[in-house]
């Protein structure tokens, strides 16, 4: 026998032995492998999930924030409202009668007297003004347009229009019924909406009790 032959059979264990040890680091590599694809997976589809939550959150803050932008508008304009344009009836009315003589003198028309009726209703607040007025038809129209470019809340509720004599058949007799609201006296103040807060929630910074700030 020659000695390749009885080296191989010396070494046969040894082969043996190191072909076990490759198929078992195959086989650990293979299920590492499997193992390693299914975690990556993994990962992806909870980075997507992720990725949808953080949108779907960033479109809810940005909704709350419109919604945080509409409601200081509504109350700004509703504060404007109730003070600007009506108004509080100790404020407004000696003003507001002015007006109205001030309105049929650029007209052209005079009224021989003004008749006034107050309501005070629970929620409501108005005076209704009715007066009677003669002249052409067109300083009539003139005496219309400009009531209703008052910047006060002012309606005119009715309007009587009777034909003048036949020596001037352009003249008109009208009784004209105008109401002007008010703040009702009765109305709670609008609650201010605190800016302090942004559209997470969080409050401004405050010292520590206890301590002074400088």
């Amino acid at each position: 026998m020659s000695s390749a032959a009885t080296a191989f059979r010396d070494r046969r264990v040894l082969f043996v032995v190191l072909l076990v040890v490759l198929a078992a680091n195959a086989a650990v590599l293979l299920s590492y492998r499997t193992f390693y694809d299914e975690r990556l997976q993994a990962l992806v589809s909870e980075q997507a999930a992720l990725r949808t939550r953080r949108d779907e959150a960033r479109r809810r803050t940005q909704d709350a924030e419109a919604s945080e932008r509409k409601l200081f508008e509504t109350q700004e304009a509703l504060n404007a409202f109730f003070s600007e344009t009506l108004g509080k009836r100790e404020d407004r009315i000696a003003p507001l009668i002015e007006e109205i003589y001030a309105t049929t003198r650029a007209a052209g028309l005079r009224p021989d007297a003004i008749s006034y009726t107050s309501t005070d209703a629970p929620g409501t607040d108005s005076l209704t003004m009715t007066f009677a007025v003669a002249g052409p038809y067109a300083d009539f129209k003139r005496l219309l347009a400009g009531l209703e470019r008052s910047k006060r809340f002012l309606v005119v509720e009715q309007v009587g229009l009777s034909g003048g004599s036949a020596d001037d058949p352009d003249l008109v007799n009208v009784s004209i019924t105008v109401t002007n609201y008010f703040r009702p006296g009765s109305l709670r103040p609008i609650r201010t909406v605190r800016e302090g807060r942004g559209a997470t929630g969080a409050r401004p910074a405050t010292a520590p009790r206890g301590r002074t700030t400088r």
